[in-house]
């Protein structure tokens, strides 16, 4: 998300690595790993002062939201709440995953919110599926939720899931 916000040159690069990969270890490994251990792999080019500033100049581009919901999070809470446990709804869930997945995959996505990514995901899983959106049990809790799955993003992602699911299977062939 970073690199989508800032232009970075190549020197600089290696910086912003190293200093994200220190901020994923401090957010996700129960390991503690020290500031030196990442500098030391710098070649002596960088020290830890650098990364330190890096390391604040990432968390305020950020606005501080180093560990946002991922879509596969809000796809996992959101599907439950459908009630309905059956293999449909379940193939659903696997395909909303894998359709999440893929958009790692497309740059368009870095902008857009997860929720809006999973929100096209599930309709365009559900459309796989042939299993009807409107009036459904699903319609009604995104509007419970206040989703709104008619809105630009959604669509955009829609669409581009479409695409990205296309040329997946495309390639498999």
């Amino acid at each position: 998300r970073y690199l989508s916000m800032k232009y970075v040159d190549e020197e600089l690069f290696q910086l912003v690595a190293m200093a994200s990969i220190y901020l994923a270890i401090k957010i996700h490994s129960p390991q503690k790993v020290t500031i030196r251990s990442i500098a030391s792999t710098g070649n002596d080019l960088i020290t830890t002062r650098h990364i330190e500033a890096m390391e604040l100049s990432i968390m305020k581009s950020l606005d501080w939201h180093l560990h946002p919901p991922t879509t596969v999070a809000f796809l996992e809470n959101y599907f439950p709440l459908l009630e309905k446990e059956d293999d449909e709804m379940t193939d659903c869930l696997e395909f909303s995953r894998f359709l999440s997945e893929l958009s790692v995959c497309a740059y368009p996505f870095v902008s857009a919110k997860p929720s809006s990514i999973a929100v096209a995901a599930m309709l365009y899983s559900l459309e796989y599926f042939g299993q009807h959106f409107k009036g459904s049990r699903c319609q009604k809790l995104m509007e419970e939720l206040g989703l709104d799955p008619r809105s630009k993003e959604v669509e955009a992602c829609g669409t581009l899931l479409m695409k990205v699911h296309q040329l997946a299977m495309h390639n498999e062939d």
